[in-house]
C-alpha cells in the first residue's frame, strides 16, 4: 500500500474518531422510527431484556428527552425505565412506568414513582426531576415505549446512573423475575460521548456516529425493584416483596 493511501486511511480514521460519539449510528436501534415526529440524537442497545435507550441531552438547559423501549414478560405487562441520582440501586431511583391504560384498548399510559427504600410507593411527581412529554405507546415489534422530557438539577453531571425493567401487571404492578437479566438491568450512561457500561454478567452495545460498536466493563449485580402497587383508598405505599 502507497504512503499517500496510508496517509488518507490514517486522516479519514482520525476524522471518524473526532465524530460526535452522541450521534445515532448503525444497529439495531438507530433504525427504529417514532410516532410523532420525535426524533433523538443518540441511542444504545442495552445488555439486558432486549432494551434500548434512545435520547437527546441539552447541557446548556439541562433537558434530556428519552424513549425507552422493552418488550414486557407477558401481554399487557409492565416496562420501567428510571435515573437514580445516588447509585446503581432501588433506592432512590426516579421511575418512568409504562402500564396498561385505565382506558383499555392495548394502550399504555406512564406513571413516576420516587422510590424510597424497598418500597414502590404510590406514583406521584419525582422528587429530583421535573418531567414532562410524558407518553406511552406500543411498537410495531410488541415493544412498549416510554417517552419523557427531564430537567436535571445542577450538578449533574454527563455521566448518570440508570436502570430498567419489566414485569407482569395485574390490577396492579406486580414483582418482576428476580434472576438473570431482570437482577442486572442497570448500568451507567454518558449523555454527551453514548458509553454505556451494563451490570454484571456483560455489556451493552454503543451505537456511535461512526457505525463502530465495543463492549463496555461489567458492574456489580443489582435490580431495579421487587415490589408492586396497587391503587387503593388510602393510596399507601406497598412494601417490597
Amino acid at each position: 500500500m502507497s504512503i499517500p493511501r496510508l496517509l488518507l486511511l490514517a486522516v479519514l480514521a482520525a476524522a471518524a474518531a473526532c465524530a460526535p460519539a452522541h450521534a445515532a449510528g448503525a444497529g439495531a436501534c438507530a433504525a427504529e422510527k417514532f410516532s410523532g415526529n420525535r426524533a433523538f440524537a443518540a441511542c444504545a442497545d442495552l445488555a439486558r431484556l432486549g432494551a434500548s435507550l434512545h435520547w437527546s441531552y441539552d447541557a446548556a438547559a439541562a433537558s434530556l428527552s428519552v424513549a425507552f423501549l422493552a418488550a414486557p414478560p407477558s401481554a399487557g405487562g409492565w416496562v420501567a425505565w428510571g435515573l437514580n441520582p445516588r447509585a446503581q440501586s432501588m433506592d432512590g431511583t426516579q421511575a418512568l412506568v409504562a402500564v396498561p391504560s385505565s382506558g383499555g384498548g392495548g394502550a399504555y399510559e406512564v406513571q413516576t414513582y420516587s422510590i424510597s427504600g424497598t418500597s414502590l410507593g404510590a406514583p406521584g411527581p419525582l422528587s429530583a426531576y421535573r418531567t414532562s412529554g410524558l407518553a406511552a405507546e406500543v411498537g410495531g415489534d410488541g415493544r412498549v415505549r416510554v417517552f419523557a422530557t427531564l430537567v436535571l438539577p445542577n450538578g449533574t453531571g454527563a455521566e448518570v446512573n440508570h436502570v430498567w425493567q419489566v414485569g407482569p401487571y395485574s390490577g396492579g404492578i406486580q414483582i418482576h423475575d428476580t434472576k438473570g437479566d431482570n437482577m442486572n438491568a442497570k448500568g451507567t450512561l454518558n449523555l454527551l460521548t453514548g458509553a454505556t457500561a451494563a451490570a454484571s454478567g456483560g455489556g451493552s452495545i454503543i451505537r456511535k456516529k461512526n457505525g463502530s460498536s465495543s463492549i463496555q466493563p461489567r458492574q456489580s449485580a443489582g435490580i431495579f425493584y421487587s415490589t408492586r402497587y396497587k391503587p387503593s383508598r388510602s393510596n399507601s405505599s406497598v412494601p417490597a416483596m
